[in-house]
């Protein structure tokens, strides 16, 4: 397999200085696995890590390699660990909040060409959840698109109207819908990843996502899987590897454990991306600060009460704009402590060397 056919392009070449970095390989990170990486060319696959120049210089997590990432390696065919310099420029970042009330991010992907997102129609389903995923997404400047997983578990006119739900939700997104377990839909489903593209299918444990992978590898075992719990149809966590996986028709699709956590940090281009039809009618309020919550002369509580917008709709762009705004003020106030604290212990250090002095 050529890079070009793995997903490199021009893009990514322009970056690289002939000159001084002409003796490095160009690999593509295959594997994450507690702070090492399985890097390929396309032809060989070798273990490596971060140069220490590279961890040192590194402002955040961010700055580590992650699966999807192209890179520079030293020493990439020798006996050991081969030695990653750089990470070249994303196209595309897959992050989330970290689970917890940090506000740190997770990288989860790199250079994603599209995110299917999917969602299971047995329990579990929840369309709040899946506005969720479709935020950040849009935010991480992926192509979304959902997949709804167990149709086999409703009737046709029942799945008619669990598509029409989404649509409406969701307006623009392509839905597709298939079922692991009698194969209705999956042809249509397995289409879809095209060749030289990198895909990833995200969504919470138990929705089939390890299913869905082993049908379009043609390997039922290849990727282990765990029960569902019946109750709320979600699964138990099987693994927190990250693997980017080459199917046969060469699509690639990274596999990524399922989310405990879907936090909104400064997300707001990809709630107005996510809400577009909200922020179209925002122009025609009445106050350019409009909240749409309470306020008089907002054309889109107008729209609401007309039927023009899902009141669902409606009330979880406001929960995620509160939750954005939330997150963007803690941190804010964070900082604001931290200057504070900072400028408290220079004082008290000045104060006890003046005091040493004068004894």
């Amino acid at each position: 397999m050529t890079l070009e056919e793995f997903g490199y392009s021009e893009w990514f070449a322009a970056q690289i200085d002939p000159e001084t970095e002409s003796g490095q390989t160009v690999a593509r990170v295959t594997a994450i696995h507690k702070g090492e990486c399985e890097v390929s060319d396309g032809e060989e696959t070798h273990a490596a890590k971060m140069t220490g120049r590279m961890r040192h210089q590194a402002t955040s997590k961010l700055d580590y390699p992650t699966v999807g990432d192209w890179v520079l390696v030293k020493d990439f065919e020798g006996e050991g660990f081969g030695r990653i310099v750089r990470v070249l420029d994303r196209q595309s970042e897959l992050k989330r909040k970290s689970s917890g009330r940090t506000t740190r991010h997770q990288l989860i992907a790199a250079n994603i060409d599209v995110a299917f997102i999917m969602q299971t129609l047995g329990p579990g389903y929840n369309l709040k959840r899946l506005e969720r995923y479709l935020v950040m997404v849009n935010e991480s400047g992926i192509e979304p698109a959902v997949l709804l997983s167990k149709s086999d578990l409703l009737k046709p006119e029942e799945l008619a109207v669990k598509i029409a739900e989404v649509e409406e939700r969701m307006p623009g997104i392509r839905v597709f819908t298939f079922s692991n377990v009698d194969r209705d839909g999956l042809d249509e489903v397995m289409a879809l990843f095209e060749p030289k593209k990198t895909y990833c299918v995200i969504g919470t444990s138990g929705v089939g996502k390890t299913s869905l992978l082993n049908n379009l590898l043609g390997e039922e075992d290849y990727l282990f899987t765990l029960p569902v719990r019946d109750k709320d149809g979600k699964g138990l966590h099987s693994t927190t590897w990250r693997e980017l996986i080459t199917l046969d028709n060469g699509a690639h699709v990274v596999d990524t454990p399922g989310m405990r956590e879907l936090g909104n940090l400064d997300v707001n281009e990809g709630i107005d991306e996510t809400f577009d039809d909200i922020l179209a009618l925002s122009a025609q309020c009445k106050f350019n600060d409009c909240s749409h919550v309470l306020t008089k002369g907002c054309a889109v509580i107008a729209a609401v009460e007309r039927g023009q917008i899902a009141e669902a709709r409606y009330n979880n762009y406001v929960r995620l704009m509160k939750e954005a705004a939330f997150h963007e003020q803690s941190a804010l106030e964070k900082r604001d402590h931290d200057k504070k604290l900072s400028r408290f212990y220079r004082s008290t250090l000045g104060q006890s060397r003046k005091m040493k002095g004068d004894a």
